[in-house]
């Protein structure tokens, strides 16, 4: 009777431990969600001290813990997959993601640079070719 009752249990367990998305991609997600709200503060936990960004032919900088940034992010963004060289994750691609420079909307597909560091990651950069 008790190794029925075992056995019953276990599926229930394992549908509750459902994973959530992979951590470059939450680390990519809370990066995108935050830069595009202005939640700085937020940002900080998953972004280098400075963040590289460019859009087209202009490089811009993102400096979270100052509250600064030359380029914001326009919300939403779609389609994220992770990017890999010789196995290891170098950052996420995203399929369409717009920024605002000054008056100019820019859109277009762009990477997330990603550093790993103990067990998490990173936002380095950011860059795009956009169309506008």
């Amino acid at each position: 009777m008790s190794l029925a009752l075992g056995m019953g249990l276990a599926p229930r367990a394992a549908d509750a431990q459902q994973p959530g998305p992979p951590p470059q991609i939450q680390t990519t997600q809370t990066f995108l969600m935050t830069w595009g709200g202005q939640k700085w503060d937020e940002m900080k936990t998953v972004t280098a001290d400075k963040v590289m960004v460019k859009v087209g032919p202009g490089v811009y900088m993102l400096e979270p813990a100052a509250q600064k940034s030359d380029v914001q992010l326009a919300l939403p963004f779609r389609g994220l997959s992770t990017l890999r060289t010789d196995g290891k994750i170098i950052g996420v691609k995203v399929d369409d993601m717009a920024f605002k420079v000054g008056d100019k909307e820019m859109r277009g597909p762009g990477t997330v640079d990603l550093k790993e560091e103990n067990g998490g990651f990173r936002v380095t950069g950011v860059s795009t070719s956009t169309q506008q």
